[in-house]
Formats: structure tokens, C-alpha cells, sequence
């Protein structure tokens, strides 16, 4: 594997455990919650993705900042530089409930052939019409 896969490895794999495998009014806001952060973890705004998780989710995605902060200034500069020349592409929208939904992703990296496949579960904070990412787990 190329420095380039195994860059982009290291960001799928921190991401994960967060993965498993329509769209109408009520899942629309998911769908547009899991895109932004979809956009902004793949592209190493790890701070704006973390924002828009549950809190148990925040700690690994702004720990995955820390390990790419950790690498030598080289692979940390080129791994910035495909980052942002990454593109999301959104497939099928799951509605397990009216309070939770699973959203299909393909994230393709610069001089990548094959996507990164994933899947991002989003839901509905109790009390509040807040949508967040949340490990699969926690899927209501």
C-alpha cells in the first residue's frame, strides 16, 4: 500500500466503529447532519465534525486530530493536502425510526480509484430536535 492509502486508512479506521450498513421531511435533517460531518471529518476539520456529535463521538474524532497532529510534518502536510481534495458522495438513506437514520457514504480521496465506503448513524437527541452522529450502538 502506497503513503497515500495508508493515509487514508488511518482516517477510515478511526472512524470505523462508528459504521454499519429514502429520504422524506422527518429524515432530511439527519441526511444534512451526516453529510456535514461527513465533509468535515474526511477533510480533517475535525472540530466542526465533533461538534455535531454525541458526546461519547466527539472524544474519538477529536482524538483521530490528535494522531494526525502526532505524524512527522511530511506525511502530516500531505495527508492535510488530500484531505482537502476529498469528495463524499451520499447513497441510500436508512430510516430504522422516526429517531434514528443510517446514511450510506462513498469518500474518494485524490488519486484514489476505489472509495472508502461507510456509513454514518444519526439521531434525534430526546427532548429536542437535534440530530447527531452517534456510534452505531447508540442507535435508537
Amino acid at each position: 500500500m502506497n503513503r497515500l492509502g495508508t493515509i487514508s486508512a488511518v482516517a477510515a479506521a478511526a472512524l470505523a466503529v462508528t459504521a454499519i450498513s429514502g429520504c422524506s421531511g422527518g429524515t432530511q435533517a439527519a441526511r444534512d447532519v451526516a453529510e456535514s460531518f461527513a465533509r468535515a471529518y474526511y477533510s480533517a476539520d475535525y472540530e466542526t465534525a465533533a461538534g455535531l456529535c454525541s458526546p461519547e463521538l466527539q472524544e474519538m474524532v477529536l482524538g483521530t486530530g490528535t494522531v494526525i497532529d502526532s505524524l512527522p510534518a511530511e506525511a502530516q502536510a500531505e495527508f492535510m493536502e488530500l484531505s482537502q481534495g476529498m469528495q463524499a458522495y451520499t447513497g441510500e438513506v436508512h430510516a430504522w425510526t422516526k429517531d434514528s437514520v443510517t446514511v450510506d457514504f462513498d469518500i474518494i480521496y485524490p488519486g484514489e480509484i476505489e472509495p472508502i465506503k461507510t456509513a454514518l448513524t444519526v439521531v434525534r437527541e430526546p427532548g429536542a430536535d437535534v440530530w447527531r452522529v452517534v456510534y452505531a450502538q447508540e442507535r435508537m
